[in-house]
């Protein structure tokens, strides 16, 4: 359902796209009428076309409307006329620039660059094959078409990246502003939030210790009332305080069950001196350990001291007089704790619904370390508890802090692969064009060098089959010499290069009439430019 806001931004986008439209028509049809002989009326009309329907896509489509663009400018580069009109390559960066602005895939752009490419490549090849054009023409020829085809690229993926650069910079503006906001929220809410934390810490201590020595003070009064069989009355008295003392742990737990929000932040006794406490108590309680003591200060450690004393306190309350094995392996990995009682003895008090809130929380607790924890019957009688504790840290930050750190390395791994695909994508479509431009420039040149040995072999008189025999494979392009002297009448003149060198190389000049060499001399080219 389209909101007020939706529906008013929609009479604002049309105009912003008729003011796109009416500037770049605006630019097209002044720089058309401008040509010199005019411009076909059919053309230019495709290219409004083109333009329209460029600028109707740019909004839900910007891929196909930047192809739109492309594919209008590539036709206008693949005729290769004399003037080439400019207003098509502008349209088309405009367009590329919203479509970074707009779509962040650079698939699609990195495809139609290559296509392009391809296409303005074939036309001019095909053009000059089928109009009979020399090899020497058609490869000097392929050089500039390889600079325009790096124009026509650029002209592409120069303002698609940068519209990327923008609307990444626009994110993480409008990300710090929703940061503020939320920090703002966060800080009206941060006093109730403490208060909670605290009954939680306090509901927590109040569970884990008082419910502790409760479950011992139930165990005393157990022992005291079988020391007690020779009197009645001080047997009957231990009965009852040890039913007091489970009444009351189950009371307790009621009344503070529904304030637990999570894993205490005190420091817990270690496992060693839980079990003698419970030994004290009257418990029959066997400690197996390997390695030393988990570290108290630590999350893993604290998790596991509360889950052995929930045990403990578990074993005492629901199977007196059981045998319990604490066991707590240590061996560089996760803690592995194990707590095994062999079952309720006469007089034990049944598990009662809800007495495995404790456990459940100390599960989540554990879990949110990133161990496991399962406690169920043992087969036979009995309960177990089995659990993997990692050891943590001291101070860290829990699963928040890690979900944190997981967004900064996906949000670090995208950045890579962005920044990677902006610089790998134009790279990998100029290196190649580039390469291919001055290997052509190098083969052209090389292949039209007459070297000197040979030059002296040719003397004036000889027929022109004796000197082809000694010519390169290409000659050099007349058009390219300027300044030369006039050429004998009715002579027709072939020009080679005396050598490679960068800038204007002094050239052969070998003329023949009839058949028959007449003249040979060379040219200094830079004389005769300074002349």
């Amino acid at each position: 359902m389209s909101t007020p806001a939706d529906r008013s931004a929609v009479p604002r986008r049309a105009l912003a796209d008729l003011a796109l439209w009416a500037a770049l028509a605006g630019l097209t049809v002044t720089e058309l009428s401008g040509f010199d002989g005019g411009f076909p009326w059919w053309e230019a009309g495709a290219l409004l076309l083109a333009l329209t329907a460029a600028v109707v896509l740019s909004r839900r489509r910007p891929d196909a409307a930047t192809a739109v663009a492309l594919a209008a400018a590539t036709a206008e580069a693949a005729t290769l006329p004399e003037s080439l009109p400019l207003s098509p390559f502008v349209s088309l960066g405009v367009l590329a620039l919203l479509a970074g602005r707009r779509s962040g895939r650079p698939g699609p752009f990195a495809s139609m660059a290559v296509t392009a490419a391809l296409i303005v490549l074939t036309l001019y090849t095909g053009a000059a094959v089928m109009a009979g054009v020399g090899t020497r023409d058609l490869l000097s020829g392929l050089v500039d078409v390889l600079g325009l085809v790096l124009g026509l690229v650029a002209m592409l993926l120069v303002p698609w990246l940068l519209g990327r650069y923008l609307e990444q910079r626009a994110r993480l503006i409008r990300g710090g502003w929703e940061i503020a906001e939320h920090m703002e929220r966060t800080r009206a809410a941060e006093a109730e939030r403490a208060r909670l934390r605290e009954r939680a810490r306090i509901a927590a201590r109040m569970h884990d210790s008082l419910g502790h020595d409760l479950a011992l003070l139930a165990v005393r009064a157990a022992a005291l009332e079988m020391a007690s069989q020779d009197s009645p009355e001080r047997a009957e008295a231990a009965a009852g305080l040890r039913e007091a003392a489970h009444a009351t742990t189950l009371r307790l737990r009621e009344a503070i069950g529904v304030l637990r929000e999570g894993p205490a932040g005190e420091d817990v006794e270690t496992v060693a001196e839980l079990v003698s406490g419970a030994v004290e108590a009257g418990m029959r309680v066997r400690l197996l350990r390997e390695g030393p003591d988990p570290d108290p200060r630590t999350p893993g450690g604290r998790a596991v001291g509360r889950l052995v004393r929930e045990a403990l306190t578990n074993a005492a309350r629901y199977a007196p007089g059981a045998e319990v094995t604490v066991r707590v392996v240590r061996d560089g990995g996760p803690t592995r704790v194990e707590v095994d009682d062999t079952g309720a003895g006469p007089g034990g008090a049944p598990a009662v619904p809800g007495a495995g809130t404790g456990l459940a929380a100390l599960r989540a607790e554990v879990a949110a370390l990133g161990g496991t924890l399962d406690a169920a019957p043992r087969p036979g009688s009995g309960f177990a508890v089995r659990a993997e504790v990692p050891d943590g840290e001291p101070g860290d930050g829990g699963p928040a802090h890690s979900v944190i750190r997981l967004a900064r390395e996906e949000a670090r791994a995208g950045a890579r692969r962005s920044v990677l695909a902006a610089v790998a994508i134009p790279v990998a479509i100029a290196l190649p064009a580039v390469g291919a431009g001055f290997a052509l420039l190098w083969w052209n040149s090389s292949n039209s060098v007459l070297p000197p040995e040979d030059y002296e072999r040719i003397h004036v008189g000889d027929t022109r089959a004796q000197v082809e025999e000694l010519l390169p494979r290409y000659a050099y392009p007349e058009r390219s010499v300027d300044g030369a002297p006039p050429e004998p009448p009715g002579a027709d003149c072939r020009y080679q290069l005396v050598h490679q060198e960068n800038g204007l190389p002094p050239v052969y000049r070998l003329c023949f009439a009839d058949g028959v060499l007449v003249s040979k001399e060379e040219i200094d080219r830079e004389a005769s430019a300074d002349e």
